[in-house]
């Protein structure tokens, strides 16, 4: 019998002509588009719901589309880009409109005064070039008195002649422009413990900046640059036509969002809060300022969106004030430290309250009317962070109540509860001294949290990846731990990442990496791309297999896209580590494994299946965000008073920033340039892995490599092919392929025709989803040696082994003369070559064949067998 879920009636939203039936399966297809299959059509297809009861379905009405019509061969890779998805809908209506309501968007509004007054689209400006200008100068970092300096020259004044002339008259200009959420300020009085000469208690006041979280979530909403990358209802996302391979992958596709739907009023919309903080210096080499920014955003957005700074899916919603307070004594300061933070994010997070219980009206960029519960899913914070949150000590774990004592040991350890939690703390505050606060390690602090309608905070903390695993676990502990057991220490880990063979995508460590001074995120992939290779053959068999499980571990853990295969998988890796660990305690180098970071490592497979993938949840977010929210609005200030010139700083650059987005929604066409290098993916060094500039020579691009239009090289003869590029067995391996293809030249013999040879070429690998959505550039390179020219250093030689093979991968589409149609298949994790590529027996042969072809060019190519 096929069975299904009903839902009460059918939901659908404005212009995206999403129709969601009771019952519906929807299978997505590669370019993220849905097809709407009916299940009833789907044989021994069910998915039970442990709160629902399943029932019999009946024909729908509609089109019914088998999901074997439109399906890939069956031996197709499941995980191949393109690959179809099958989604099992939420069984109730979640994410309605409400019917009959329609409003202005913020930028119809924008619109219809500008037509109202009679102004241009970029008004206040005068011309869509001097709005340009006008964006460049706030963007561009430029000092106000630079602005200033700027606008007096001549060449601007007589030639492009603005209509503002110095910095005051266009910050007014900048102050017209829409706003986003205000700023407020409230002077929060603290009272110490300690007294003045008078006998009375110290106080002191703090600033305490913020903004209405519910306004933000508004901005989010309400943005049309978010319109194609927004969720408003959860799923289920399956690899399989029987719901045996879940897959999770954004926040909707995790289980907290589904749970949590199930608790809410029918049709209502969830906003998944998400927030994160993390206290920064601002003050460089000398100084003690600081900030605690605040961050907000909601998880209903595509993770590759929020996490891009350039995308502005994550907004500041407060400063938490930094005090030493002295007012208090010594001893006592560190706790108060913890309640003044608690105190501050009550204030600001209490619009979360009622919009939790009730909901609150929020308008989408299609003008559609919506009820959203903003409710607090995710915290992303560092591990003292989140003990700070949790309210508890930082040996402890913030998650689960497990001893101090058995952090080390993969044991399960009951999770903590909110509600146990408070009660245990209030307890205490009233002097019952119970067991369970020294027990769970609690700290006596009234936690912001407790008000917040549906939020479980100790479910909330997510991976962090950055500090838990690349600071936390490998570099602070494996990297130590595993130097120390080697001969030579130190020493010996340098030599060999010293004599590491060069690879444009690794990382060379000329010096090694214990002289390593700064290590960032992207210090630590590139030592963990071959520290296990590093150790191979100098560590000790359990240590290497310690060291594996770690490095796996971490690898699964970046994982873009999971399944339930991979988080076995993950798990698998976590084992192994715990399985080898004692390999450290032979050796004498530990005695126990009782860190917390270590043990944090348990919970990132329930937190997966949770709140999807720990890549949208990455500390690398906050960390890159301090410097447009915090460093860059620091060094734009006087430095008095700085919180306050800081958030009318970021005022202006949001201005900056929406009008900009406005321009994008009013004027077809128009589109403003953004800073891509300002991503954390995008950070590169133009060099390669031997430190030499990369080409800047114009390129030629094809469907999947890249090349330079013009060869470096173009006249290299045959001798200095075997001498300078050591390809000695080139002129009868190009005999043999010349042989078999019955062309082969009387006067090969005495050839002397040049050959036009290239540095390198960048061939286009297709996309693995776990890792990530883009398609790689694999960069090979071949170049000789260069001597040393005056102050331009010598430059070694760079020869990059490239594996090709014989027999091709499954559907690799190979076509040559040579090759019947049956032996030309075609894989959905390579793409097909277009130009022919010719595969003998011969092994250099070959590959001197496909050289040729591929970097000479098929038109020369022939033309250089013709002259032969």
């Amino acid at each position: 019998m096929v069975k299904a879920f009903r839902k009460p009636k059918a939901q659908s939203h404005k212009e995206k002509g999403l129709d969601v039936r009771v019952g519906a399966g929807r299978m997505a297809d590669g370019d993220g588009s849905d097809i709407e299959v009916n299940i009833c059509d789907m044989q021994d297809f069910e998915i039970p719901h442990p709160n629902m009861e399943p029932a019999v379905s009946e024909p729908l009405p509609g089109p019914s589309v088998s999901p074997r019509t439109p399906w890939v061969e069956e031996e197709e890779d499941i995980n191949a880009p393109g690959r179809k998805r099958w989604i099992e809908d939420f069984p109730l209506e979640a994410g309605s409109i409400i019917e009959g309501i329609s409003r202005e968007t913020k930028f119809d509004k924008i619109r219809c005064h500008q037509e109202e007054m009679g102004e241009a689209p970029w008004a206040p400006f005068n011309s869509e070039e001097e709005w340009e200008l006008s964006r460049w100068l706030m963007k561009s970092g430029v000092s106000q008195t630079k602005i200033d300096d700027f606008l007096k020259l001549s060449t601007i004044r007589q030639g492009v002649k603005p209509s503002f002339h110095n910095k005051r008259t266009l910050l007014k200009m900048i102050d017209e422009l829409p706003k986003g959420p205000q700023w407020e300020c409230e002077m929060l009085t603290i009272t110490g413990d300690k007294q003045d000469e008078k006998g009375e208690f110290q106080t002191e006041q703090v600033e305490f900046w913020r903004r209405n979280p519910l306004d933000c979530v508004r901005e989010l909403i309400g943005n049309p640059a978010f319109r194609d990358h927004i969720q408003f209802v959860p799923k289920k996302v399956y690899q399989d036509r029987n719901g045996e391979i879940r897959e999770y992958n954004e926040m909707s596709t995790g289980d907290w969002w589904w749970d949590v739907q199930l608790k809410l009023p029918i049709g209502a919309t969830i906003a998944p809060i998400i927030l994160s903080s993390d206290k920064t210096q601002l003050s460089r080499f000398s100084g003690d300022k600081k900030a605690w920014p605040v961050y907000i955003s909601i998880g209903n957005i595509d993770k590759a969106i929020r996490q891009k700074p350039s995308g502005h899916a994550t907004i500041l919603v407060g400063y938490i004030p930094v005090s030493k307070l002295e007012c208090f004594a010594k001893k006592t300061q560190a706790l108060e430290g913890y309640q003044l933070f608690h105190t501050c994010m009550a204030l600001l997070l209490e619009p979360l309250v009622k919009a939790g219980e009730t909901g609150v009206e929020m308008i989408c960029a299609d003008g559609c009317v919506w009820r959203v519960f903003a409710i607090l899913a995710a915290y992303i914070a560092d591990f003292p962070e989140q003990c700070l949150v949790a309210c508890c000590m930082e040996n402890r774990c913030p998650k689960c109540i497990v001893n101090a004592n058995n952090c080390g040991s993969p044991v399960n350890a009951a999770l903590r509860d909110p509600k146990a939690t408070l009660r245990t703390i209030n307890q205490q505050a009233r002097g019952e001294a119970p067991s369970a606060f020294v027990n769970e390690g609690l700290r006596l602090v009234d936690p912001f949290w407790k008000s917040l309608p549906h939020c479980n905070i100790f479910e909330a903390f997510t991976p962090d990846i950055l500090h838990q695993l690349h600071k936390g676990v490998f570099k602070d502990h494996i990297v130590k731990w595993t130097t120390a057991s080697i001969d030579g220490k130190a020493d010996e880990i340098d030599h060999r990442y010293q004599v590491m063979t060069g690879h444009p995508c690794l990382r060379h460590f000329k010096k090694g990496i214990s002289l390593v001074s700064q290590w960032t995120g992207t210090e630590y992939k590139n030592m963990e791309k071959v520290f296990l290779g590093a150790i191979a053959g100098a560590a000790d068999t359990g240590v290497v297999r310690a060291v594996r499980g770690v490095l796996d571990f971490i690898y699964y853990a970046h994982f873009e896209s999971h399944t339930d295969g991979s988080l076995t998988k993950l798990e698998q890796a976590w084992t192994l580590f715990h399985t080898n660990k004692k390999a450290f305690i032979t050796l004498g180098i530990r005695n126990h494994f009782n860190i917390p970071k270590l043990h944090s490592m348990k919970h990132y497979l329930d937190m997966i299946r949770s709140h999807g993938t720990a890549d949208g949840f990455n500390t690398e977010g906050p960390e890159r965000l301090h410097i447009d929210f915090a460093k860059v609005g620091y060094e734009a200030s006087n430095k008095k008073e700085y919180i306050r010139q800081m958030t009318i700083w970021l005022s202006r650059q949001e201005a900056v920033h929406t009008f900009s987005a406005y321009l994008q929604y009013a004027l077809p066409g128009y589109e403003a340039r953004v800073n891509q290098d300002d991503d954390l993916d995008n950070h590169n060094d133009g060099e390669d892995a031997d430190g030499s500039p990369l080409d800047t020579e114009e390129q030629a691009s094809y469907s999947h490599f890249t090349i330079a239009l013009k060869a470096p090289f173009p006249k290299v003869t045959l001798t200095s092919l075997q001498t300078d590029y050591g390809a000695v067995d080139f002129k009868s391996c190009l005999g043999t392929f010349l042989t078999l293809q019955s062309i082969y030249p009387a006067n090969f013999h005495n050839i002397q025709i040049p050959f036009p040879i290239y540095k390198r070429i960048a061939v286009e690998i297709p996309a693995a989803i776990q890792v990530s959505n883009l398609p790689i550039k694999d960069l090979i390179r071949a170049t000789p040696a260069q001597p040393q020219s005056g102050l331009k250093k010598a430059v070694p030689a760079h020869f990059d082994t490239v594996l090709a093979r014989k027999v091709p991968l499954h559907g690799l589409c190979f076509r040559g003369r040579n090759c019947p149609p049956s032996r030309q298949r075609r894989s959905p994790l390579v793409p097909c070559i277009h130009e022919p590529i010719e595969w003998f027996n011969t092994a250099l042969a070959s590959c001197s064949a496909a050289f040729c072809r591929s970097a000479m060019g098929v038109s020369n190519y022939k033309r250089y067998l013709t002259e032969f």
